[in-house]
């Protein structure tokens, strides 16, 4: 499953305060757009790719790094 969610330029990720990704001193590890915590999630247009340029070149990092993850086989439960 996919969710996109978009917020505009405002870093709204209170919602995802369950998942515990911030680090000791409130940020967030990033590799790329791929949250580090959770490797399912990718912040496009948060931290460096943060800008107009940023995000158009995260953007696409982004779609060719989920579609690989989406092209895996699943472990089944």
């Amino acid at each position: 499953d996919v969710i996109v969610w978009c917020t505009g330029w405002r870093a709204s990720l209170d919602h995802l305060a369950p998942l515990h990704l911030r680090e000791p001193g409130g940020g967030i590890r990033m590799d790329g757009t791929r949250v580090v915590a959770e490797p399912r999630l990718h912040l496009v247009g948060y931290g460096p790719s943060a800008s107009t340029v940023g995000a158009n070149r995260a953007g696409r990092q982004a779609v060719r790094e989920i579609g690989e993850l989406l092209a895996r086989p699943r472990l089944s439960a």
